[in-house]
């Protein structure tokens, strides 16, 4: 079932007795559905704020204590959320934590603050087999991915590894599974119940998957120009697309001029007449690259920093939006139609 229904709202008479708060909308998503009806799970960004860039308010801790599971991302993705990790390991809470991209394989920043294919993707059988031994040729990365699923380390940043690991459907296949077992490990009655939930979840995202490779696979170009941050990395990993991102890795960076000349000179070489920009963010500069060059018009790209009011109306959640937002802007702007 890939709607994101309201499974464990509290307004059942039996409403379930294990909770999970979740610091992002595609983790909350995600936990919801391996939840079923045997758990509630609340995101804790509201609906139409940038989970990138939104900060708690103060009730927003209590919140994470009086939940079992609180789901996170990688260290140094939302600051707010290592605080709120960070405490509550110090104060001994009781509350489990879990890192939602701690199994997945994460791709390395370059310098430049732009993801580099070359430094990513060739240590699935590491991580697959969850080993961290030093046995292996590829030392600079062996160094980042070792410590990668270690609870201790509190150094990752934007500046190392890519956190946007959702814009690839197997990847949230593996999330899936060890938001399964962070289930388990604090409601084992329902072990069962979150095993089969996250199953059908996982034959969900399969179907997404080849949705994407189907839809993408008859098209005219690779080459694809987002008007925002560099956020796309494993969703051209996983479709071999070539993705040039207006800006880097962060969300809050602005383009310069530039960035904008470099724009329209990727516009001019591959002919691209659709501009994509994220809806949750400002497409000030797409429109601007529609303005002054020869591209038609803008086309919505998300990667899911959070939910827009219309997409929560339609009840859509990481999938419905995947395919009813994403999917078609591709299909247009790669000419796969």
């Amino acid at each position: 079932d890939d709607s994101s229904d309201s499974a464990g709202s509290t307004d059942s008479p039996a409403a379930p007795e294990t909770t999970a708060t979740a610091s992002f909308f595609v983790f909350g998503d995600v936990a919801r559905h391996v939840a079923g009806d045997a758990a509630s799970v609340e995101t804790l960004v509201p609906i139409g704020q940038h989970g990138h860039g939104w900060e708690p308010g103060p009730d927003v801790q209590g919140r994470v204590l009086e939940s079992d599971l609180f789901v996170h991302g990688m260290p140094g993705f939302q600051p707010w959320a290592d605080d709120i990790r960070t405490s509550l390991e110090a104060d001994d809470s009781g509350v489990s934590e879990v890192d939602a991209s701690a199994d997945v394989e994460l791709h390395e920043i370059g310098a430049d603050g732009h993801v580099h294919d070359d430094e990513s993707h060739d240590e699935t059988e590491h991580h697959e087999e969850e080993t961290h031994a030093n046995e292996t040729d590829h030392t600079n990365e062996t160094e980042h991915h070792d410590d990668e699923h270690a609870e201790e380390s509190e150094t990752h940043d934007h500046g190392e590894l890519d956190p946007h690991f959702w814009l690839d459907p197997t990847r949230v296949a593996t999330a899936t599974e060890t938001l399964r077992d962070a289930f388990q490990s604090v409601d084992a009655a329902n072990a069962d119940a979150y095993a089969a939930n996250a199953e059908s979840y996982r034959e969900t995202l399969s179907e997404l998957d080849a949705a994407f490779e189907d839809g993408l696979a008859d098209r005219e170009r690779d080459v694809l120009l987002v008007a925002g941050h560099d956020a796309y990395g494993y969703l051209a990993d996983r479709y071999d697309l070539d993705i040039v991102a207006l800006t880097g890795i962060s969300p809050d960076e602005e383009p310069s001029p530039r960035d904008i000349e470099r724009a329209q000179a990727t516009i001019e070489e591959h002919g691209i007449r659709h501009v994509l920009a994220d809806p949750l963010e400002s497409d000030r500069a797409a429109q601007q690259l529609v303005s002054e060059t020869d591209a038609e018009n803008v086309l919505p790209l998300t990667p899911l920093p959070g939910v827009m009011t219309e997409w929560e109306e339609n009840d859509w959640g990481y999938v419905d939006i995947m395919r009813e937002v994403n999917l078609p802007s591709l299909r247009t702007a790669l000419g796969a139609q």
